[in-house]
């Protein structure tokens, strides 16, 4: 165990973390579902017997124990320490897109066009659906309770760096490249403009049934989605400008994406046309970042030092907390109060990212 000299007292300057960052279990089964309903993403199941077989699988996954990447998910949860509840989630999919469930999307590109009869010079902007059968990682499921969501700690900014850390602390665990489905302006009933006008004269299906049905079964999107390309002019002009474009309160989400190093691919979802941000993750700044230290107690000033998720993993599962870090070559000086939160003692083994 690493030996440090103790100051006489400890404390750090820096007020003691509000929020447990750590893998979501059974007994979060409840505050889960009110978050996944309040997102009301495929990606985080809204239904009781859904989300209770998403947090087996994922107890499961962070063990090692699914061997298959396309079965393997990480379901993260904030839990506020001062009352035990749960403030957000977010997850990682080991891998989206397989033989028996490709990843699909539709691929936007330009076809320039001039006639010089006319003297006039087209750019026409379409869509082609395009599919993967070995799929990337997908960072997904990032909600924050709305109570929560001006919190000064940014639960939300840990949330989403939280799943970078794990990647790159477990590399052999994930795909080489990490996609995230960006969500798109809502429109009340589960309706979405593009759908109604592209996927709901295709399949039959309202924008709902055929996102549920997506869950287990994407045959349809291939048998019946059309080959050629879609020329968007040919849409209604609320249709064409919504494509690629990110709701209200998403923003924030791409943003962190951003400052992540993922970029938007020119990649749509076939359902909503909502946007896919992704990269290389060996080029992702987290993980660039990533660093394994011992930790020592010591008192850290917050207006000299940066902030920090420093995150440990044992016996008693994953854990990680936000806290202010004095960062020397190989340790991290942080508050006692820190290491108190994560239940470790001086000299333990944390994985750390700088925070944004």
């Amino acid at each position: 165990m690493l030996k440090c000299g103790r100051m006489p007292n400890s404390r750090s300057l820096s007020p003691a973390p509000s929020f447990l960052i750590r893998e979501a279990t059974r007994r979060d089964h409840h505050d889960l579902l009110v978050l996944a309903r309040l997102l009301d993403s495929i990606n985080l199941p809204t239904t009781a017997p859904g989300l209770a077989e998403a947090l087996e699988r994922s107890a499961r996954s962070f063990r090692g124990q699914v061997r298959d990447r396309a079965k393997a998910i990480y379901l993260f949860c904030a839990e506020r320490i001062a009352t035990g509840r749960l403030a957000g989630a977010s997850m990682i999919i080991a891998k989206h897109g397989t033989p028996v469930s490709p990843h699909y999307y539709l691929e936007m590109d330009t076809d320039d066009r001039y006639s010089k009869t006319l003297k006039r010079m087209f750019r026409h902007s379409y869509l082609r659906l395009r599919y993967s059968m070995d799929g990337p990682t997908e960072v997904g499921g990032l909600i924050v309770a709305r109570r929560i969501r001006r919190h000064p700690e940014r639960v939300g900014r840990q949330l989403s760096w939280v799943r970078f850390l794990y990647i790159a602390k477990h590399r052999r665990r994930f795909e080489n490249r990490v996609v995230s489905e960006m969500l798109p302006p809502q429109i009340p009933g589960h309706r979405n403009a593009f759908w109604d006008h592209f996927g709901r004269p295709l399949t039959g299906l309202s924008f709902r049934e055929a996102d549920r049905l997506s869950i287990r079964d994407k045959e349809f999107i291939h048998a019946l989605f059309p080959d050629s390309p879609l020329y968007t002019f040919l849409l209604p002009d609320a249709v064409r400008e919504s494509i690629g474009v990110v709701g209200e309160g998403t923003r924030g989400a791409v943003k962190l994406l951003e400052q992540a190093g993922m970029r938007f691919l020119s990649h749509i979802d076939p359902f909503d046309a909502g946007p896919y941000y992704g990269g290389a993750v060996a080029d992702l700044t987290p993980v660039m970042q990533h660093r394994v230290v011992r930790a020592v107690a010591g008192s850290v000033d917050p207006n000299e030092h940066p902030r920090w998720l420093l995150a440990c993993e044992d016996y008693r599962g994953f854990r990680g907390v936000a806290a202010y870090g004095l960062a020397e070559p190989s340790r991290m000086v942080v508050g006692r109060e820190t290491l108190e939160v994560l239940g470790v003692k001086d000299g333990a083994r944390l994985d750390v990212v700088p925070l944004p």
